[in-house]
């Protein structure tokens, strides 16, 4: 977002949010001062109050705010709250903000997730077929819903040996995963991958991204590999429901309200689980049909070129700035 502001002319100042915490001297020699709009983006716990105009860039992944939240917001002296989704802005209301609360949606970077031209195209030559499920974040992506789809598409490594899933976790692990990669047998057909890594590259290798979320603020790699021209599979559901998505993705029909567990932290209320078997379906759909896939894949890319870049998201956060 910064980098979209400068590159539309806007002199900005990008700052952590420990500088509001330094004593007034030492912002001085710095440099930082407060006359222009400042925006805070960070969780509601991690808000400072700060002298001038302020704003606050946040999100949730719940169906409500975790306790504390709102009230944080009201004796911030924040004047607008920016939310990534209407979701949000209805959670956040809800919740009891008192400032008016405003959808900016998030974007996406065309020069860092560039369109892949596959040579593979209208040859046959998709095998092993590759789909793709993210770990992060514990449970909240549906990986877990991908791994069961996977098994109830293609069933064991006999029925379907030409068929891969890999699964993508950060370095620190995801303990099931670890469960699943010990395994006696192991499943030749699935990759767990617990590494930092070019995440471009990774959406470029696969033919396919299963990432029905449980619950988003936005859904940044939903977007980033559909803007690569990866078919993308997910849900209609909290940032992935931008009134848009059958623009850049395949959509699941609707899911099953589920609490969320209290070892989340900081996301409280509800979570939506995809349908396991209508997963399964579109998997399969993508498998049997991958060129069809692919060609729809790269019009979803386009798509998303032409209305979700962070260009179009600084235009409207612009537009919402002096129309205050």
């Amino acid at each position: 977002m910064v980098q979209a502001l400068q590159k539309a002319g806007v002199s900005v100042t990008p700052m952590l949010c420990e500088a509001a915490n330094m004593p007034s001297w030492l912002q001085a020699q710095l440099g930082i001062c407060w006359d222009r709009l400042t925006i805070s983006c960070t969780p509601p716990f991690g808000l400072n109050r700060i002298p001038g105009r302020h704003w606050l860039l946040s999100m949730t992944e719940g169906s409500r705010l975790p306790d504390g939240w709102s009230d944080i917001i009201n004796e911030s002296g924040v004047e607008r709250v920016i939310v990534p989704c209407q979701h949000n802005a209805e959670v956040f209301a809800a919740a009891g903000v008192q400032c008016p609360v405003s959808v900016i949606p998030g974007g996406t970077d065309p020069d860092e997730f560039p369109l892949r031209r596959d040579a593979r195209r209208h040859t046959g030559q998709y095998r092993p077929y590759k789909f793709l499920a993210l770990a992060d974040r514990g449970a909240r992506k549906g990986w877990v819903e991908v791994w069961q789809a996977f098994y109830e598409a293609f069933g064991p490594p006999e029925k379907t040996p030409d068929v891969r899933l890999i699964i993508k976790s950060r370095p620190d692990g995801n303990n099931m995963l670890d469960i699943i990669a010990q395994a006696e047998n192991p499943d030749p057909r699935i990759n767990i991958i617990m590494d930092d890594m070019n995440m471009c590259a990774l959406y470029s290798s696969v033919d396919c991204f299963a990432i029905p979320s449980r619950s988003e603020g936005f859904g940044m790699p939903h977007r980033e590999a559909a803007m690569c021209g990866v078919p993308v599979i997910t849900q209609r559901y909290s940032g992935m429901d931008d009134g848009h998505t059958h623009e850049w993705a395949m959509v699941l029909k609707p899911g099953t309200f589920d609490a969320i567990p209290a070892h989340f932290d900081h996301i409280a209320g509800e979570w939506m689980k995809c349908d396991v078997k209508d997963l399964a379906w579109h998997m399969s759909y993508c498998y049997e049909y991958p060129d069809i896939q692919r060609d729809d894949a790269y019009e979803r890319a386009r798509w998303l070129r032409m209305n979700q870049t962070w260009n179009h998201s600084a235009k409207k956060i612009l537009d919402l700035i002096s129309g205050d």
